[in-house]
């Protein structure tokens, strides 16, 4: 079992600090490229935002929408209790809750987060976010996986 979590948290770690690295070197790049030539900067807001997906209660804590981010928090923390009774059916009905409002956050995010701070450049908005999608590929990918193994193990 410990080579099973190894192998995915290794490989699922290293594709996602990728993608989140390239995206940000990519935004980096259109903006020099198009402040050199003098074309029009890319819309900040756009795209999708992995920390905000994967940590949407926190993500939306910090910024500005602190009543949806409580409410959102709620059904993360009732996920313990029903995790630890094994009850299983449950913990996947309310799991469901916030598993669709990150999935919906990670596509409206960008627009959110851009109005509330005010950052008007691709880059420095990428600049802000990408320790939001770091923290957030390290919680899955190697934290939670690590943390149910040796819960799992009984040490």
């Amino acid at each position: 079992m410990i080579y099973t979590v190894a192998a995915y948290s290794i490989t699922f770690g290293v594709l996602g600090l990728y993608w989140v690295l390239l995206d940000h070197r990519r935004r980096e790049s259109a903006e020099l490229y198009a402040r050199a030539t003098g074309e029009a900067l890319e819309e900040p807001g756009r795209g999708f935002n992995v920390g905000a997906a994967l940590l949407a209660p926190i993500w939306m804590l910090f910024h500005g929408m602190r009543v949806p981010g409580l409410l959102l928090l709620l059904p993360v923390v009732a996920l313990f209790p029903l995790i630890q009774r094994e009850m299983w059916t449950a913990a996947l009905f309310v799991s469901a809750v916030p598993a669709a409002a990150g999935a919906a956050l990670g596509f409206v995010a960008n627009r959110i987060g851009v109005s509330h701070t005010k950052l008007d450049s691709p880059a420095a908005w990428s600049r802000s976010q990408r320790p939001w999608a770091l923290g957030a590929i390290g919680l899955y990918t190697i934290v939670l996986p690590w943390a149910w193994l040796w819960l799992r193990s009984g040490a």
